[in-house]
């Protein structure tokens, strides 16, 4: 199929004149790679050789589609564009022809109309061209990856989605929607937990925060910001979370909690103390440590706070028996530092201290615990150290 045909341009010589004089490489083919035309920059980046061979996918294969360990490992480059509003982000590529570049530049984007066709531009790639050639993001789909435990981040596929955005209100959206992440939330829960004035003028201010949230999370969902979110997803009533686009990392701690805990009952000592160990280093502060005051993070916060300190219990008990003297004072010390005012933690703390010679240590932190208990609840601590001898 030639591209001076009416069907692309009302002047047919033009067209022809454009595609084959382009100095960049151009290849007319379907979704599924077969080459349709070609001009003769293609020919020179790919190889005449290479372009001639007549089998599906050639296109795909030449440009490294799915190929293993190529930036289009995950993906068809030719299917993303069919479904695709534009051209696709450039990318580079390893060539697999028998042209005169090893590499090259390459977007695809629809034809337009309905023939069904894509155009993929291969530009050649420069010894001196320094840009990345790892696989970009877009190939792999959106994804997003809260950390919640102590200070709230937010990381992207291109790094971290940082600024004032996370303290203000729409950061406030996404913290609630994580809090409540396994439901959809309803817009006049949102707010009313999150504004709690005349519900008109919160309802609008609802609205532009969504689309705030939305904007700072995908800055190119669109060009007017009215595309679907990958991530705040809108249902009938309410919004919700994506969460087969998002990684929060209290869903990887309780998942191997629950998992080292069932280790533990059925016997497996080895897989559920290395699950407990490694829920245990995902925990690195309370959940939205960041949001103290919330009262709608509080019972989240208590959840996997009391979660934690189980996991760390048993841990100890663990590491009592397989482990080493200072890693059980390493962990009794996060939990008491957990349980301020757990006095069998603090004296098993204790113990261990002078068990290893660290006797002032131990006096340091038993006053402390005895101004923090007399100044809390009036009293004095139920024991002393030299009961713990």
């Amino acid at each position: 199929m030639a591209l001076g045909s009416e069907r692309y341009t009302g002047d047919g010589r033009l067209a022809v004149d454009v595609f084959g004089g382009h100095p960049y490489g151009l290849v007319v083919s379907d979704v599924r790679g077969r080459i349709h035309d070609h001009n003769a920059a293609a020919r020179r980046i790919l190889g005449h050789l290479a372009l001639k061979r007549d089998r599906d996918g050639v296109i795909c294969d030449l440009v490294g589609c799915r190929a293993p360990d190529g930036p289009l490992a995950e993906v068809c480059a030719h299917e993303l564009a069919s479904a695709h509003e534009g051209p696709l982000p450039e990318v580079r590529v390893d060539l697999a022809g028998d042209g005169e570049v090893a590499s090259a530049w390459i977007t695809v984007a629809r034809l337009p109309g309905e023939s069904g066709l894509l155009l993929t531009e291969l530009r050649p790639g420069m010894a001196e061209d320094r840009r990345r050639r790892t696989a970009p993001h877009w190939t792999r789909g959106s994804h997003l990856d809260i950390r919640v435990f102590g200070r709230t981040e937010v990381h992207g596929r291109e790094g971290p989605i940082t600024g004032r955005w996370l303290s203000n209100r729409a950061g406030q959206i996404l913290k609630f929607l994580v809090a409540q992440r396994p439901r959809v939330v309803s817009t006049d829960e949102l707010v009313e937990r999150l504004w709690r004035s005349d519900a008109a003028s919160s309802g609008k201010a609802l609205r532009y925060s969504i689309h705030v949230l939305r904007t700072t999370l995908e800055p190119d969902r669109s060009a007017n910001g009215r595309g679907q979110s990958a991530f705040i997803v809108a249902e009938p009533g309410g919004y919700a979370l994506n969460r087969s686009a998002i990684r929060i990392d209290a869903d990887d701690f309780e998942r191997d909690v629950t998992a080292g805990l069932a280790a533990l009952r059925a016997g497996d000592a080895d897989g559920g103390r290395a699950r407990l160990r490694g829920a245990i280093a995902l925990y690195h502060g309370d959940f939205l440590a960041d949001e103290p005051y919330a009262d709608w993070a509080l019972d989240e916060r208590d959840r996997l706070h009391h979660l934690a300190a189980e996991a760390l219990r048993r841990l100890i008990d663990l590491e009592r028996t397989f482990g080493t003297t200072d890693v059980v004072v390493e962990l009794l010390q996060r939990l008491a530092a957990m349980e301020p005012f757990d006095e069998d933690v603090h004296a098993d703390f204790f113990r261990m201290l002078m068990l290893t010679g660290r006797r002032s240590d131990a006096v340091r932190r038993y006053q402390s615990l005895r101004r923090r208990t007399l100044a809390s609840f009036g009293e004095d601590v139920g024991f002393r150290l030299s009961d713990l001898s």
